[in-house]
């Protein structure tokens, strides 16, 4: 699988998350159902999208706001099954997510705690102003897809991505 970026979408942006948009574990979201129809791989761009968006206009971090809003759900498993520790996938997932981003890319605190808390009011409160954007950005994207309101973030055909026919 791949993804494929349009020239619209812009060079400030990606320099932030091309590693992390070409990593093939990263890219195992793909396979994975979030909300309805949209992939966890799809909402996790979008949310990075609207994430470094809404950082840029507040004056915060933005390349901390696009990597962890991509990184927030990296938890390449189906949350209908049986957690680890039995934990609800709610309260599991941003637990994993910073496990695994951890061990496949470098991530600072800032990241770090914005893909632990993106769960509150469920989880931890955030503690700096990327992760209350990831937060928001996440139930920004999350209502959007659970009403069925087909949206992109990134602009039509701006990253698609192209899975292999089987």
């Amino acid at each position: 699988m791949d993804i494929r970026i349009s020239e619209d979408v812009p060079e400030s942006y990606l320099a932030e998350v091309r590693h992390i948009l070409s990593n093939s574990e990263f890219l195992l979201l793909d396979k994975y159902f979030h909300h309805h129809k949209t992939s966890r791989l799809t909402h996790s761009i979008h949310v990075s999208y609207l994430s470094w968006l809404l950082a840029k206009k507040l004056g915060c971090d933005e390349k901390a706001a696009a990597r962890a809003g991509l990184l927030h759900d990296f938890c390449p498993y189906n949350f209908r099954e049986k957690t680890p520790k039995g934990e609800h996938p709610a309260f599991h997932h941003p637990k994993a997510a910073v496990e695994n981003s951890s061990r496949v890319f470098q991530i600072n605190d800032r990241e770090r705690d914005a893909i632990r808390t993106h769960m509150f009011p469920l989880g931890p409160v955030p503690r700096n102003k990327e992760a209350w954007i990831i937060t928001l950005a996440d139930k920004i994207c999350a209502a959007m897809e659970y009403c069925h309101v087909e949206t992109n973030f990134m602009g039509k055909d701006r990253m698609i991505i192209a899975r292999a026919s089987a």
